[in-house]
């Protein structure tokens, strides 16, 4: 973990504050600034994750990849950015490169291993292995640190469990 010294300092403000605009829904002013952050911080990850975030929820699934890619390429250690080009892959029925990507989560020092074995969970619900899936879950639910983890995973158990007829 970086020191915390003047420009990280510097950094961490600015990106709070480009966060918090994305959050009041002042969307050309976080892009402005993320922007802006990515020219003066090329080797953090955080704005190319919150542009792929963006892009994301307008639809702009291409970008959005583009986004994270960038985002682990300038910092092969924040984890956020493989979950969440995980999802995009899944979704995109990438199913290899989805199952790479998150074994190579699975090897940050900072990673959340609930968060991996759900979203493995996720590429094997829409392969249509639910049991698979249901055994990934299951795994997620060891692991999770909260109460919010254990929740979403068993909602996504139930929902297998449904697409195989059970009640």
């Amino acid at each position: 973990m970086e020191s915390l010294n003047s420009r990280l300092a510097k950094f961490k403000e600015e990106i709070y504050i480009a966060q918090a605009d994305v959050k009041a829904a002042y969307y050309e002013r976080a892009i402005n600034k993320l922007h802006e952050l990515v020219v003066n911080y090329p080797e953090k990850a955080e704005p190319y994750y919150e542009l792929g975030q963006m892009a994301y929820s307008f639809w702009r699934n291409d970008e959005a990849e583009l986004n994270y890619v960038k985002a682990i390429k300038a910092d092969p250690e924040y984890f956020p950015s493989y979950t969440a080009y995980a999802f995009i892959l899944i979704k995109n029925q990438r199913y290899d490169e989805a199952e790479g990507l998150l074994e190579n989560a699975r090897k940050l020092k900072s990673k959340d291993d609930s968060d991996i074995f759900f979203y493995f969970g996720m590429m094997y619900q829409h392969k249509g292995d639910v049991d698979q899936a249901i055994a990934y879950f299951n795994k997620a639910i060891q692991h999770s640190i909260n109460v919010n983890q254990i929740d979403l995973n068993l909602k996504f158990i139930n929902a297998c469990k449904e697409l195989r007829g059970w009640e």
